[in-house]
C-alpha cells in the first residue's frame, strides 16, 4: 500500500469463513465452482411471461457465513500496513453500471399503468434494464402480431432515459416441432428456424431506433430452458443466424450470447467450437452463488474460466445479465437461509465485487418477487401489479447507484496476509497417485518466488473425467485457523482447475477448488476453506463436511474442468500459501475531489481510516446519512455485513 493511505483496524469479532467446493474428481457429477450455478428454476407456463430466468442447483449449497464469538474487551490494533491493496482481476468499467431485470413487458399485467413501476426504476438510478420480448406475447398465433405489452413497456422505460437490453426468446408453442405445449403459450423447445427468424426480424425492426443490445435466448445451457436437453450445436446455429438478421436490420447492434453458468464453461466453449464466437459481441453470464454470500461463494472468481476462453477465441466484454439472492425459501435454497436484510447486503457486495472483477454491466434479478422465489426488490404482495411493499434490497440498490454515480475505481484493499506453506524449489516429497496423466518436476523455466518453481506437465486423453493428483508423503500442517488457501500459478490458457485435498481433525478428507488455470503469466488463485463442502467434495471419513482444525494439506490436483477437454499443457506452480487475517474489505473510489470508501466486514470489525477531512459523510446501505467527525486525522467506523459509504478527502 502507499504511505499516504495508512489505516489501522481494531477487531471486535472472531469469525470463520465458508467455502463452496467443486464436485470431486473421484465422484464428479457436474463441473464448476458451483454445481448448477444459476437462477431460480421455475419457468413460465401461465401465458403472462412468468419466470423466464433461472437454473436448478445440482448440489444444494449448505450454509452461509456464521457470525461467531464476540471478544471480551477491545482487541489489539492491527498495524496500518496490514490493510493491503489487491489488484483487480481486470480493469473495472468507469463509471460502474448496475442494472435490473425489470420484466415489465413479460410480467406486468396492465399496459395502461406501467408508468408506476417505471417511475420506481428511475428512482433506483439504474441506467439499464433487461426486458423480455417474449415470442408468445408478440406473436401468439402465426402472423398475428400483438405489440400491446412491449410497446407500453418501451414507452415507459425509454421515456425515462433508461437503456434496454432485449432478450429474444424463448419459443412459442406453435413455433416448435413439439406438439405437447399450448400453441399460444411459452415453449422451451428448439424453435423452427424460419419462424424464429421472422419473429426476430419483426421485433428488431420495430424497436431498432431504441434498442441496440440483444441477448439471444436465456440460459440455453440449462435443461429447463432448452428442451428436451441443451444442444450447443443447435443453439449456435440459431445464434449465428439470429445475429446476422439483427445486424442486417441494425448494423450498430450488439449481440449477447444467452446468459450461461460461468462456473462451467462447457457450453460456452461449445459455442466457440461450433463457429459462434464471431457472432457474439458480449458474453452474458449468470453467476449465481446463493445461498452463499459473495465472499464465501468466491464470486470474484466467476469470470476466470470465461476469460480463459476469451484469451483463446477472442476478447469480449462480460456482462452479468442475471445475479441475485432470494430473501427466503427458493428453488436454490429450500431452507431459506437468506433473509431480507442479508439479501440487501449481498446485493451491494456482489455488485461491487463483480464490478471490481471487470464485469462491464451487472443486472440484478429481479424487480419483483415471484411466488416461491423471492428474488425481487419488491414483495409479491397482492399480485403482479402490486409494487407497494419495497424490501431493503430496493433501498440498497438505490443507494449503490446514487453513491457510485460518476465514481472511478482506485483500488481494493483487505486485511488478509499470505504466508508460504510450501515453496517449490524442490518437489521432493510430492508423489503422483495412480493417474498417469502428468508429471511434476522442479524447473527454472518460470519462477515467481525464487529461481525455481514446480513444472506440471499434463495430458488428458479421454472425454471423461481426467485429473492428476500429487500427494505429500508428509502432509503439510496448516498453522492456526486460516481463512483461505492459494497458490501462484503460471497458466496455459485453459479452463482446467487446481484443487487441494485437506484432512481435518475428524479425519475427513475434503476438496476445495483454488481456481482456474487462466492465461499465461503469473497470477494468484485462492479460495476460502472455512465453510461446509458439497457431498461430492467430501471424499473420505464421516463428520460435518467442514474443515475442523488442526488440519493438513495432503495433495494438490489438476482437474479437467470440462470433461470433453482432450489435450495437454504445461503450467507452473509456486508458493502454496495460507491466507490469514481479518475479513475487512475496502473498495476505494474517486469522484471529483472526493474520496469514496465502501467498506464492509461480514463477521464485524472496527476500522480506523486516515483522512484529511475534519469530518466525513457516512452513508448507510439504505441511504441514511450522518456526519462522522475525525480524530487525529482518522475516521473510526464500525463495520458489519451491510456496506457503508464514507465520503471524505484523503
Amino acid at each position: 500500500m502507499t504511505s499516504r493511505r495508512p489505516s489501522a483496524i481494531t477487531t471486535v469479532v472472531v469469525f470463520p469463513a465458508g467455502r463452496l467446493g467443486e464436485a470431486s474428481p473421484l465422484r464428479k457429477k457436474r463441473k464448476g465452482f458451483f454445481s448448477g450455478a444459476g437462477g431460480p428454476q421455475t419457468p413460465a407456463s401461465d401465458g403472462d411471461g412468468g419466470n423466464s430466468s433461472g437454473r436448478t442447483i445440482g448440489y444444494r449449497l449448505s450454509a452461509i457465513l456464521i457470525v461467531l464469538l464476540l471478544l471480551a474487551g477491545a482487541a489489539p490494533a492491527i498495524p496500518a500496513q496490514a490493510l493491503a491493496p489487491r489488484a483487480p482481476a481486470a480493469v473495472p468499467a468507469s463509471p460502474p453500471s448496475f442494472g435490473l431485470n425489470s420484466h415489465l413487458a413479460s410480467r406486468y399485467p396492465n399496459p395502461s399503468s406501467m408508468d408506476g413501476p417505471a417511475d420506481m426504476i428511475r428512482d433506483l438510478g439504474v441506467g439499464w434494464v433487461r426486458e423480455d420480448f417474449h415470442w408468445h406475447r408478440v406473436e401468439p398465433r402465426r402472423d398475428a402480431w400483438d405489440w400491446t405489452f412491449t410497446d407500453a413497456a418501451m414507452r415507459a422505460i425509454l421515456s425515462r432515459d433508461i437503456q434496454v437490453l432485449g432478450v429474444l426468446g424463448p419459443s412459442v408453442g406453435w413455433g416448435t416441432p413439439y406438439q405437447g405445449d399450448t400453441p399460444s403459450d411459452v415453449s422451451y423447445y428448439s424453435p423452427d428456424p424460419a419462424a424464429f427468424d421472422a419473429y426476430v426480424r419483426a421485433v428488431v425492426t420495430r424497436y431498432r431506433r431504441y434498442v441496440h443490445h440483444w441477448e439471444i435466448w436465456n440460459e440455453p445451457d440449462h435443461g429447463v430452458f432448452w428442451q428436451p436437453q441443451p444442444d450447443v450445436a443447435a443453439y449456435t446455429r440459431m445464434l449465428i443466424r439470429t445475429a446476422a438478421t439483427i445486424r442486417a436490420i441494425d448494423p450498430q447492434a450488439k449481440v449477447l450470447v444467452g446468459g450461461t453458468n460461468p462456473f462451467d464453461t462447457t457450453f460456452l466453449r461449445g459455442v466457440a467450437e461450433n463457429g459462434g464466437w464471431g457472432s457474439l459481441d458480449i458474453i452474458a453470464i449468470h453467476p449465481y452463488v446463493d445461498p452463499y454470500g459473495p465472499e464465501d461463494g468466491n464470486l470474484i472468481a466467476a469470470c476466470d474460466g470465461v476469460r480463459a476462453l476469451a484469451e483463446r477465441y477472442g476478447e469480449k466484454p462480460i456482462w452479468a445479465t442475471e445475479l441475485g439472492w432470494a430473501s427466503g425459501t427458493s428453488d436454490r435454497d429450500p431452507s431459506g437461509r437468506t433473509d431480507e436484510q442479508a439479501q440487501a447486503n449481498d446485493l451491494t457486495r456482489a455488485m461491487l465485487t463483480l464490478w471490481q472483477a471487470g464485469v462491464e454491466r451487472i443486472f440484478w434479478y429481479s424487480f419483483k418477487d415471484d411466488p416461491g422465489n423471492p428474488y425481487g426488490l419488491v414483495r409479491a404482495g397482492a399480485g403482479r401489479d402490486d409494487y407497494r411493499a419495497r424490501k431493503p434490497a430496493y433501498a440498497a440498490l438505490r443507494t449503490l447507484n446514487h453513491q457510485l454515480a460518476g465514481a472511478t475505481f482506485i483500488e481494493r484493499r483487505d486485511m488478509f496476509a499470505r504466508s508460504v506453506l510450501a515453496g517449490f524449489d524442490s518437489v521432493r516429497g510430492w508423489g503422483r497417485t495412480s493417474q498417469p496423466n502428468g508429471t511434476l518436476r522442479a524447473s527454472a523455466a518460470q519462477s515467481h518466488g525464487g529461481g525455481v518453481s514446480a513444472e506440471l506437465n499434463y495430458s488428458f486423453t479421454t472425454r471423461q473425467n481426467d485429473y492428476v493428483a500429487f500427494v505429500r508423503d508428509q502432509p503439510i500442517a496448516l498453522p492456526g485457523n486460516p481463512y483461505a488457501l492459494g497458490v501462484w500459478i503460471y497458466g496455459d490458457g485453459s479452463t482446467n482447475q487446481v484443487k487441494v485435498w485437506l484432512r481435518d481433525a475428524e479425519g475427513e478428507l475434503l476438496q476445495y477448488v483454488l481456481g482456474t488455470l487462466g492465461p499465461p503469466g503469473w497470477h494468484f488463485i485462492s479460495a476460502p476453506i472455512g465453510g461446509p463442502v458439497e457431498p461430492g467434495n467430501h471424499l473420505e471419513g464421516s463428520g460435518n463436511s467442514r474443515l475442523d482444525f488442526p488440519a493438513k494439506l495432503e495433495a494438490i490436483i489438476l482437474d479437467d474442468m470440462v470433461d470433453s477437454f482432450v489435450g495437454g499443457g504445461t503450467i507452473y506452480l509456486d508458493d502454496l500459501s495460507e491466507i490469514t487475517g481479518h475479513e475487512v474489505y475496502d473498495l476505494r473510489l474517486q469522484r471529483g475531489e472526493d474520496s469514496l470508501d465502501v467498506l464492509w466486514s461480514p463477521p464485524g470489525a472496527r476500522v480506523n481510516l486516515s483522512t484529511r477531512s475534519a469530518q466525513a459523510r457516512e452513508i448507510s446501505r439504505d441511504g441514511a446519512e450522518r456526519a462522522l467527525p475525525a480524530q487525529d486525522g482518522r475516521l473510526s467506523v464500525s463495520l458489519g455485513p451491510a456496506p457503508v459509504y464514507l465520503v471524505h478527502r484523503r
